[in-house]
């Protein structure tokens, strides 16, 4: 159905709103700079409340290289940065 296919939309972030850039700022102030990039994918509920009008924002501070692997993992250094981020 129609509603089924809008229920995998993918997003995308509004990198003009005020969520966005006190997301970058905080990420600079941790690690030193912030480097903003895309990854594909679809997320039906975060797609329904921003068409809703909800700032989102999506972000992680794991490693790319173990994203989706069967062996995924992080580093605790990261995780602790990602807390002081947030």
């Amino acid at each position: 159905t129609l509603e089924d296919a809008r229920s995998m939309e993918g997003i995308a972030c509004n990198m003009d709103s005020p969520g966005f850039k006190a997301l970058v700022d905080a990420t600079a102030a941790v690690k030193g700079k912030a480097t903003p990039y895309a990854i594909t994918g679809s997320l039906p509920l975060v797609r329904k409340m921003q068409r809703e009008g909800f700032d989102l924002q999506v972000t992680g501070y794991g490693l790319s290289k173990t994203y989706h692997a069967d062996n995924e993992y992080c580093l605790l250094s990261d995780m602790k940065d990602a807390f002081k981020i947030l």
